[in-house]
């Protein structure tokens, strides 16, 4: 093994650690937006790592090939540029769009009135109450809503509901 392969192993590695760090902080993290945190950092993370792991596994094979003096693996340079340039390409939309994906679900929430409110808990004044007017959203009035205080979603009795049914 030459030191390209070692190194994109690592690299592969540890983009597979911080995918799973990432997963597991999915699970353990009490609601909803503290949850876009792993789920678009560790990730994006994550794919950066082993697409460069990819690349330098790819340049080892490209040292591999080093045109003889015939020129018999020229062809093959051409081959391996180009999938150096899929990787190069992929990353850049990766990095792109992952943390734009997570900038449009959290906005998307906050428009939605989405509250911070844990699933596992009830709210401390009234069960079944939530405090959805109180949430300022870019384009209202300056005043906060005059609404009344509606139910608070509560994903355990909506599916024990559709179950029964």
């Amino acid at each position: 093994m030459s030191v390209l392969e070692i190194l994109g192993g690592i690299f592969m590695l540890g983009g597979c650690v911080f995918a799973l760090t990432g997963a597991i902080g999915v699970l353990r993290m009490p609601d909803f937006y503290t949850r876009l945190h792993p789920a678009g950092k560790s990730d994006t993370l994550a794919q950066g790592l082993i697409l460069f792991g990819l690349v330098l596994l790819a340049g080892q094979q490209l040292i591999n090939a080093w045109p003889t003096e015939d020129n018999s693996h020229a062809d093959q340079w051409i081959g391996f540029a180009n999938i150096i340039l899929k990787l190069a390409l992929l990353s850049a939309l990766l990095f792109l769009t992952a943390p734009t994906a997570t900038h449009a679900i959290s906005k998307a929430a906050r428009l939605d009135r989405y509250t911070r409110l844990p699933f596992d808990q009830e709210p401390d004044d009234a069960a079944g109450t939530s405090r959805v007017a109180e949430i300022v959203v870019v384009g209202d009035i300056a005043e906060p809503l005059e609404e009344e205080p509606g139910p608070v979603l509560n994903v355990r009795e909506t599916v024990a509901e559709e179950d029964d049914s």
